[in-house]
């Protein structure tokens, strides 16, 4: 090898490890590892069986939307507004009859 190639890969070298020296301080330590769940700890939440119970992404598509969902909503709330509204005029009309059939005081 010549000196120009020996230089030139010293340079790539040089390169990479800037590179991994940038990178170094972001990855987790060998203490931060230690907090996390192992294969046993997840195992015991769930097995593949218990996971392919679980909806697909294809049948959570057919669920409807937020925007879907509000509507619905917004519907339902006049709705029920309209029949409250109605059983309140009920009550006003039967509130009525009763005292109409209250016996009206007598005058001296």
């Amino acid at each position: 090898m010549d000196t120009a190639m020996l230089e030139q890969r010293l340079e790539n070298i040089d390169h990479r490890l800037a590179r991994l020296e940038q990178i170094l301080p972001t990855l987790a330590t060998r203490d931060e590892l230690k907090t996390l769940a192992t294969k046993k700890d997840l195992a015991a939440l769930a097995t593949k069986e218990d996971l392919t119970a679980l909806a697909t992404k294809e049948e959570l598509t057919t669920l409807a939307t937020k925007e879907e969902l509000r509507a619905e909503h917004d519907r339902l709330r006049l709705d029920m507004k309209i029949l409250i509204e109605h059983q309140d005029s009920k009550l006003d009309l039967l509130a009525e009859h009763v005292l109409s059939l209250k016996p009206k005081p007598t005058e001296e």
